[in-house]
């Protein structure tokens, strides 16, 4: 009989990103991946200067470094690790720097990228680099000769009431009911773009919103609610949309939908000068991500961490939540939703605007009630004048 041999399967580039993807059941872990990959062609080409070939040039050196060819005496040296964390050190202080010189596509060059984005993307690349080409690195090497930068924390600020106003009255109809929808409910943004009719539960009160497992971030289903104010600016769509259609969703996909609604609100806020940014970073202080951490912020302060991370949808407090019983969670959700309301509070510029025209009432009665008088005073003296009045 005769034997058949079998090539062992190899892993491309492709394979390893669909791989990714079917461990995380994310496309946007996809694309993480695949932007890790591209940043780590910019570094091997600022490096090796080959065009096209200097990623496979610098993978090359790597997997000689680790298993170096054998001398003249017949052995093979010891694996040079050390070389290839410092290569890699490298790589993280390539990504720590803006570089002009860099190309990235028609309208921008390279960026430095954020410390969590750096850490993000080593990982990407040094699980690609074991996968796909064998070059296997420890934790413990990494730690000896790779330097991350620190994460500087800066306290978020929250979105005030008076820019919530601005941007909700300055938007389209449809979005205005979607950022009520995320400012009521907590919902992530992709989770909100991926409601239909069928999440609704308009007979009950408050109306509550099923969010199914496939479109959470968790993986794990969860229900929320949304307000009434939120309900008035989301009927008119609801009334129009057909069972089966998205409500909100305007792109090809929920992930294309993320990011055309990120450059929406991003033009909406520049337009209206709300483009203030934290100290040292790229991220601004207003983004359509505020809105789900004013959410968070305000059920915190009426219920407690727990219940704003849980009906927020942060899985690791969703068991607690699901033991409330829906009549309780119903009930603590109406007690929280007069602090949601945006249109229905007054800023302080409404405040003083209302006191102004209190007192100029005010003055207005005083005024009129004083004419009165006079008038009645000046009708006396005429009668007293013709004799009509007669007074002792």
């Amino acid at each position: 009989m005769k034997k058949t041999t079998m090539n062992a399967p190899e892993m491309t580039d492709e394979n390893f990103l669909d791989r990714m993807f079917s461990k995380s059941e994310s496309i946007r872990t996809r694309k993480a991946t695949q932007t890790a990959l591209n940043v780590f062609d910019y570094f091997c080409q600022n490096e090796m200067g080959l065009n096209g070939e200097s990623k496979e040039q610098m993978i090359s050196q790597y997997q000689k470094w680790l298993k170096p060819e054998k001398d003249e005496s017949g052995e093979r040296p010891d694996p040079d690790i050390k070389k290839i964390c410092l290569s890699l050190d490298k790589f993280v202080r390539f990504m720590s720097k803006d570089h002009d010189d860099i190309q990235v596509n028609t309208h921008a060059t390279f960026k430095a990228k954020a410390s969590r984005s750096i850490k993000l993307y080593f990982t990407f690349v040094k699980t690609y680099l074991r996968v796909v080409h064998g070059v296997r690195i420890t934790t413990e090497d990494i730690k000896d000769y790779v330097i991350f930068p620190k994460h500087r924390k800066e306290a978020r600020r929250p979105v005030s009431i008076d820019s919530l106003k601005l941007l909700f009255g300055k938007c389209d109809p449809e979005r205005r009911a979607l950022y009520y929808v995320l400012i009521s409910s907590g919902m992530r943004l992709g989770e909100a773009l991926s409601l239909k009719k069928s999440n609704f539960h308009i007979k009950e009160s408050p109306i509550r919103v099923s969010i199914l497992a496939d479109d959470t971030k968790t993986r794990e289903a969860r229900e929320t609610y949304i307000s009434a104010e939120a309900w008035e600016r989301v009927k008119p769509i609801f009334d129009f949309k057909k069972d089966g259609e998205y409500l909100f969703l305007k792109f090809a996909d929920i992930p294309k939908g993320v990011v055309g609604e990120d450059r929406y609100f991003l033009r909406l806020r520049d337009r209206l000068g709300l483009t203030e940014r934290y100290n040292n970073s790229c991220r601004a202080v207003i983004n359509i991500h505020s809105f789900r951490s004013y959410f968070i912020t305000k059920a915190s302060m009426k219920h407690g961490s727990d219940y704003s991370h849980a009906i927020s949808g942060h899985g690791s407090y969703l068991k607690e939540y699901i033991r409330i019983p829906p009549e309780e969670r119903a009930r603590k959700y109406l007690t929280l939703e007069l602090d949601l309301l945006v249109e229905s509070v007054k800023v302080q510029a409404e405040k003083t605007k209302d006191s102004i025209i209190e007192n100029l009432e005010s003055q207005m009665e005083e005024l009129m009630n004083k004419m009165k008088r006079i008038e009645l005073l000046n009708a006396i003296k005429y009668l007293i004048n013709e004799g009509i009045l007669v007074v002792d």
